[in-house]
């Protein structure tokens, strides 16, 4: 697999594989490359609570991989990033404030313009609030060979009227700079493949069930120059196949914080190609690290 610069599949690994200490790494780093794809998370605030995650589990099976369909309102920060309004999809992303969508470098890169539907739970909504962006602000130490610092700030061409189905959500903050969030239950959610044989994008937005996981198993898969401090990892919740596919990049990786809020913790950045429906992990941007640069970038105040 060679990491492209669009969107980056990755693959994850089987759960009996990464307790395996006798298990090497499943992904060449040379083959990180491979195809465009499109990676995003989104998420539901209520499939956070634990009758939720029961009452869900005999029907999420193999499908976002393992997702059931978002209805209006309930992911309201949620965007979808087309290359223009004809494209079936890029990426995903999230609604910081009226002004800025935060999602992954390696969906803005190298593009002059991207087209951002807003409010919607539909991949082809002609009615749904949009606008064409044209200024990016990547890291400035992103890699597309490791997807390292793998964050992009959109600055929106106008202010984005909030409604009940396009609102912002919270960052986390620099207070949980020493968690590593490894056990949360989050969420991930998107338009994108739903199965590694038909490659068809979800007409509907659907979200899933994640568990954080320790680095040290993504390793195992992609290796520690790809997984590094500023990268977290996530794998199906309960050893289930949920998780991230083709076309769900830049979307967010949400949990409850300390206070029981829903935060955004991560940003989707890469998966494993062709096996998003065999349980590996994925991972994600731990935005942790980046809160001084999207500070800085946006003038948002991060406490």
């Amino acid at each position: 697999m060679k990491l492209r610069m669009k969107t980056f599949v990755f693959c994850l690994l089987l759960i009996a594989a990464l307790s395996d200490p006798s298990s090497q790494q499943l992904v060449d780093s040379e083959k990180l490359h491979n195809r465009i794809a499109l990676d995003s998370a989104v998420t539901y605030p209520s499939v956070l609570s634990q009758k939720s995650a029961e009452n869900e589990a005999e029907q999420l099976q193999s499908r976002i991989v393992s997702g059931t369909p978002a209805v209006s309102g309930q992911l309201p920060w949620q965007v979808l990033l087309k290359r223009d309004e004809f494209d079936d999809l890029l990426c995903g992303g999230s609604i910081m404030n009226e002004c800025w969508v935060l999602t992954a470098a390696h969906c803005t890169h190298p593009f002059s313009s991207i087209f951002i539907m807003f409010g919607t739970v539909l991949i082809d909504d002609f009615s749904a609030v949009n606008m064409i962006a044209t200024e990016f602000h990547e890291h400035p130490n992103y890699d597309p060979d490791t997807l390292h610092n793998d964050v992009s700030l959109i600055r929106l061409p106008k202010i984005l009227n909030y409604s009940s189905n396009i609102k912002p959500i919270p960052l986390v903050t620099s207070a949980y700079a020493g968690s590593s969030f490894i056990g949360h239950v989050g969420v991930v959610a998107g338009f994108g493949l739903t199965d590694d044989e038909y490659l068809d994008y979800s007409k509907v937005l659907l979200w899933a069930q994640v568990e954080i996981i320790d680095n040290s198993q993504c390793m195992r898969v992609y290796g520690d120059n790809v997984v590094i401090d500023s990268v977290m990892c996530a794998r199906g919740r309960g050893n289930s196949n949920q998780g991230i596919c083709t076309g769900d990049s830049g979307g967010p990786l949400l949990a409850r914080g300390n206070n029981n809020q829903i935060i955004q913790i991560g940003i989707n950045s890469f998966i494993a190609e062709d096996r998003c429906t065999e349980g590996l992990p994925s991972g994600f941007v731990r935005l942790t690290s980046f809160l001084t640069f999207i500070a800085n970038t946006t003038g948002m105040k991060i406490k």
